[in-house]
């Protein structure tokens, strides 16, 4: 299911993927947070655009779970696909909800909290994010605990609750430059 994209689902003006996410490839490299150099209210390569770029889409284009109304420009949640989920979870794929927005104002809606809590009772991997400052690591914390299952089982309180501990707890994170691997083709502002 990851490999097709969910129907009726388009970028439309969300550009988010250009900017979040480090690009780290022999042909294109962007640090993360750093703005894609052909952003420009839309991509102004699009129609020459590298590989990696059209083949590129976040968790909400791929998969059916991610609410519809989460587009990441609109709802600041930017889903980024974990490919690397520990075997209790007996799943290929696995999530990172990138606060892009405002994380507490994200954190305290319904949705978000609901979505949360039905995922994490459902063993799905899940990882609560805060991009870091331009050219920094993003910082993440699982949600698959103890602390989130107990809230989760409870009442929309108390993962509200839950969840902004958790935030708190990455807001104080010191964020860590990110080391690039490639050079020579920076399509970072």
């Amino acid at each position: 299911m990851v490999d097709q994209l969910v129907l009726g689902r388009e970028c439309g003006a969300c550009s988010q993927c250009c900017v979040t996410p480090a690009i780290d490839k022999p042909d294109i490299q962007k640090a993360p947070g750093t703005p894609c150099r052909h952003r420009a209210g839309g991509c102004a390569i699009y129609e020459s655009r590298p590989q990696i770029c059209r083949d590129y889409h976040c968790g909400w284009r791929r998969l059916a779970g991610v609410l519809q109304d989460w587009r990441p420009d609109l709802s600041g949640v930017f889903v980024e696909l974990e490919a690397d989920v520990p075997l209790q979870f007996r799943a290929s794929i696995g999530m990172t909800l990138i606060l892009v927005g405002n994380p507490l104002k994200t954190v305290r809606r319904h949705d978000f909290q609901e979505f949360v809590a039905r995922n994490v009772r459902n063993n799905v991997f899940l990882f609560l994010g805060l991009p870091g400052p331009r050219g920094m690591q993003c910082v993440r914390l699982p949600l698959n605990t103890q602390y989130i299952l107990d809230a989760a089982a409870q009442s929309r309180n108390a993962v509200r609750s839950a969840l902004e501990k958790v935030l708190k707890r990455l807001s104080a994170h010191a964020f860590k430059p990110h080391a690039m691997e490639h050079a020579g083709h920076d399509f970072g502002l």
